[in-house]
């Protein structure tokens, strides 16, 4: 989640433990109800949606597993904490939901080859409004909750259930459609058109693993605020080697600033000292490494990428 230009804000990562705990009772309760509904319809739309929540509750566990975990203090093995876990989690929620796409398909062509009818359409109906409901309930805590605790692993879980509501939708129209006469295949081919959104959901959210794993810059607007609190602050003569990437809930943040040449060394380290309380009030939990050096000494060991000095 990005840090709003306008609007600093301090994290919480209780929030995030609060939705995890909801997405596991809604979970639970979603399963429940669309077991019953598969085994007395037969639909494999319903199926669909079935297997859709067994994967949530897969990622639901992993990530409140890997919050828990990215909350531990750091240690003398992990220095910088264990925040990217929640990256981890984050990538192995897309390897499940991947994995969760193949079974649709090869559940839709068996159904393709041969068609089961489908039965007890409201029931399914009234279970898929269930899910709905239920579904949007969850995303709302979700979505709320980033606002206090950016986590992957709660941003990852809610695009799956955000997902869920179109499925759930998808399936209320295939089953009244199948009520009214429609032939048997379309059942599977919508099951087809989940496992082609599972497959996209599943490449987004491991992009975002990834990005985390791997130390990608923060997006652009993120840098630009970053820069302007480095740039403008008074005694900054220049900056250079700014890295901003995420970790966990937070960010970590390395940068070289200039000062003047003839200043003390406490009047410099008071300067960079302003710099990271200023950095802190816009980018809560951020770990800040700032080097000092004379103004126009731009070269040093930090300058790793070659033509980018910025």
């Amino acid at each position: 989640m990005s840090v709003p230009e306008d609007h600093p804000r301090q994290i919480d990562p209780r929030y995030a433990m609060y939705a995890g705990y909801a997405s596991i009772v809604v979970v639970a309760i979603l399963i429940f109800t669309k077991t019953l509904a598969y085994y007395a319809s037969g639909s494999s739309s319903v199926l669909s949606s079935l297997t859709d929540s067994v994967l949530d509750s897969v990622v639901s566990l992993m990530a409140l597993g890997s919050i828990y975990y990215a909350q531990r203090p750091a240690d003398e093995d992990h220095r910088w904490g264990h925040g990217k876990m929640e990256g981890v989690s984050a990538l192995f929620q897309s390897a499940v939901i991947f994995g969760g796409g193949f079974f649709l398909v090869l559940e839709a062509f068996t159904r393709f080859l041969s068609p089961v009818p489908v039965t007890h359409h409201m029931l399914g109906i009234g279970v898929m409004g269930l899910s709905i409901v239920l579904s949007a309930a969850l995303v709302a805590i979700q979505r709320s909750s980033l606002n206090k605790a950016p986590s992957l692993a709660v941003e990852a879980d809610s695009l799956h259930y955000g997902s869920d509501v179109i499925i759930n939708a998808g399936v209320i129209i295939i089953l009244l459609l199948t009520a009214n006469g429609a032939p048997l295949w379309i059942d599977p081919l919508f099951t087809i058109a989940v496992a082609v959104m599972l497959a996209v959901m599943a490449r987004r959210i491991g992009g975002k693993a990834v990005d985390m794993l791997l130390d990608r810059e923060l997006p652009d607007a993120e840098r630009d605020r970053l820069i302007e609190i480095i740039a403008t602050h008074e005694g900054v003569k220049g900056w250079h080697d700014l890295r901003a990437t995420r970790h966990g809930m937070g960010v970590v943040v390395s940068v070289d600033i200039e000062v003047a040449a003839d200043l003390s060394l406490l009047a410099a380290h008071d300067i960079a000292r302003q710099v990271e309380s200023k950095i802190l009030e816009s980018f809560p939990y951020a770990e800040i490494l700032i080097h000092v050096d004379p103004e126009g000494d731009t070269e040093d060991t930090r300058h790793k990428i070659q033509g980018v000095h910025t």
